[in-house]
């Protein structure tokens, strides 16, 4: 009988106990539930956001990286071309882009002197030749300068070099002469020059 009283009383116990087991296990799920619903709408979507403000903050680090990189370079061409303006500036005369063969004549004009001969005529023409090769470049264009002057054969080696020896980079592309001297012993000798200009007439002020 006793034994029986002891049984009653422990399940009395554990009906009573059983309620208070069940909503501990209701909190813990609920609480499970609301962890897990914090995590996937609250915390998650903040660290995908602090992600993304990362990646931009990091790209435009980089974008500034290279803006620092650009501004140096052009502040260091800028300085480049203050330095040698005065070069730049007689691009203009050493390759024009107007058709002024000023400087090319003037030179022309003095190296014949030099040399000992008398310019008799000087014609630019459109480039027709064959052993040109196109350059890398394509702001510079062939024009053919054809020159003729009158002297002794002794000289004309001197005269060719002192044309390709010109800041405009002549080439001597042909050489004509006539067989037989003047009354003063003067041959006529017809040069062929390669030279350079610009086609694009607003080059220079661009």
């Amino acid at each position: 009988m006793e034994k029986e009283s002891i049984n009653t009383v422990e399940y009395i116990k554990i009906v009573k106990e059983a309620p208070e087991k069940r909503k501990g296990y209701g909190f813990f799920a609920v609480t499970l539930i609301a962890s897990i619903l914090l995590i996937v709408f609250a915390i998650r979507p903040t660290i995908l956001t602090i992600t993304r403000i990362k990646k931009e903050i990091k790209g435009k680090e980089i974008m500034n990286s290279q803006l620092d990189t650009k501004i140096t370079t052009l502040s260091s061409l800028d300085k480049i071309y203050l330095e040698n303006k005065e070069s730049f500036d007689s691009l203009k005369l050493i390759f024009p882009a107007d058709g002024n063969f000023s400087l090319f004549l003037s030179n022309v004009d003095s190296i014949v002197a030099r040399n000992g001969f008398a310019l008799t005529g000087i014609i630019f023409d459109d480039y027709k030749g064959e052993t040109y090769k196109a350059s890398s470049t394509s702001v510079l264009k062939p024009k053919t300068a054809r020159v003729t002057v009158s002297g002794k054969v002794v000289n004309i080696v001197n005269l060719l070099k002192d044309f390709e020896a010109l800041p405009m980079y002549p080439v001597v592309e042909t050489l004509s002469f006539t067989n037989h001297e003047d009354d003063n012993g003067m041959i006529t000798f017809s040069i062929g020059l390669r030279v350079y200009a610009i086609d694009n007439n607003n080059f220079y002020k661009e």
